[in-house]
């Protein structure tokens, strides 16, 4: 539907996008479709809940995982022999890359953007190397990546479908990775805020919203609350990453250490001994508030410390290149000359009056969210993935030469008449 809208030569470039697009996860995929690389044991949920023992790692229920992804990989699990999911992960993995490149094509074109610009944010989902990379791995950042374009693609449809049909694809995204369970809070917030529309319009817009988020995670919060007496709305893993981020090792070793420093070796390890033996005994839910009192106590003894931390973390999730510690220099090199011209276009984007309007807003109101929770809990720069639809999107619809005018004071001579 998409491809029938466009003329010959933006039809094939669409093509020519998708294609490299599959081309450049293929080429990436390709050292590891003999092995699969699962540190959160996904495939091991996804593994429980195709033999009947239900969301449980070994035999135990757990919330301590997003449910999403591993009830996604629990079709390949139960169909295909241990050889062969590793294709079959791929191919999923493809299908979803696929899937985002062409939903961020809908969402820039149902906000607004002319057709060329609508090409240009599909390409920057298509290449961008940080959500690119995460295709190798069996973790949730491609399916969330694809998840956070669906709210783009669909919120500007008119009437009462937009908002909820965003409310619905947000409590979906929430369930793949709940950092973005504050976008859901910050979009319903700025639904009100924005216009257009009077204030009984705008309060309607947010219900819909947020009821139809909170109707997608009730399940999940339900299941909990019959399994552990209280209904878990994201995970028992929250406690643990705040904490991961804001302990006093991790100060010593990373904030106060040498410049570009990441956190491993045997202070790391005794860390995470540490918190085994503190939590033996408690229960997830348990353990998630030891750790997360641990770590607001931190936050209250050192708490100059802790704006340190948090701006150290913001600079690596918005950062424009990996460690030099772990990556080399090519690799960063590339990865600098791919970030500075997008976060140049992602900045005037952002100071663009469209994108604080309906529905456009929903793009940096996801973006403003994500920030914020990266600001206090563990951060790398893969966790930036998932937003790369909404940075594309803003890029693609930044405008140089209009702010130019702006700052200099000139009229606007896109809104001239002709």
């Amino acid at each position: 539907m998409i491809i029938a809208v466009l003329s010959s030569s933006q039809r094939w470039a669409l093509i020519w996008i998708v294609v490299g697009s599959v081309l450049i996860r293929l080429a990436l995929m390709a050292g590891s479709l003999n092995r699969l690389d699962d540190p959160d044991h996904y495939l091991t949920l996804a593994r429980s809940i195709a033999e009947g023992r239900g969301f449980a790692i070994d035999s135990r229920p757990t919330a301590y995982r997003p449910p999403l992804y591993p009830i996604l990989l629990t079709p390949l699990v139960a169909s295909l022999p241990r050889s062969a999911l590793p294709w079959g992960v791929g191919v999923l993995h493809l299908t979803l890359g696929v899937g985002t490149v062409l939903l961020t094509y809908r969402a820039a074109q149902g906000l607004g953007l002319a057709r060329s610009r609508c090409l240009l944010a599909t390409a920057i989902v298509a290449f961008d190397p940080v959500l690119v990379a995460q295709c190798r791995s069996v973790m949730t950042e491609t399916l969330a990546g694809l998840l956070v374009a669906v709210p783009l693609a669909v919120v500007s449809i008119s009437g009462w479908r937009g908002p909820v049909l965003a409310g619905i694809s947000l409590g979906l995204a929430s369930l793949c990775r709940p950092s973005f369970l504050p976008a859901i809070v910050v979009a319903g917030f700025f639904a009100i805020v924005a216009g257009p529309g009077p204030i009984r319009t705008r309060l309607r817009r947010s219900a819909l919203l947020m009821i139809a988020s909170v109707a997608i995670l009730s399940p999940w919060a339900w299941r909990n609350a019959l399994i552990f007496g209280e209904p878990i709305w994201s995970t028992t893993h929250g406690g643990y990453t705040m904490a991961l981020a804001n302990n006093p090792v991790y100060y010593a070793e990373v904030l106060d250490g040498p410049a570009g420093s990441v956190w491993s070796g045997p202070n790391q390890a005794n860390w995470f001994d540490e918190v085994g033996r503190s939590t033996l005994g408690m229960s997830e839910s348990q353990a998630d508030r030891f750790l997360r009192s641990k770590a607001l106590q931190l936050v209250r003894d050192r708490p100059k410390d802790f704006v340190r931390a948090s701006i150290a973390r913001l600079g690596r999730f918005w950062g424009l290149a990996p460690s030099e510690s772990v990556y080399p220099w090519w690799l960063r090199a590339i990865s600098t000359a791919w970030t500075v011209p997008l976060w140049t276009l992602l900045s005037i984007g952002l100071v663009h009056r469209e994108n604080w309007k309906w529905p456009r807003i929903l793009a940096p109101s996801i973006l403003i969210s994500l920030t914020i929770v990266h600001a206090i809990y563990w951060t790398d720069l893969r966790m930036r993935a998932p937003l790369i639809p909404v940075i594309a999107v803003l890029a693609a619809g930044a405008s140089p030469r209009r702010w130019l005018e702006s700052r200099a004071g000139l009229p606007d001579l896109a809104a001239r008449p002709k």
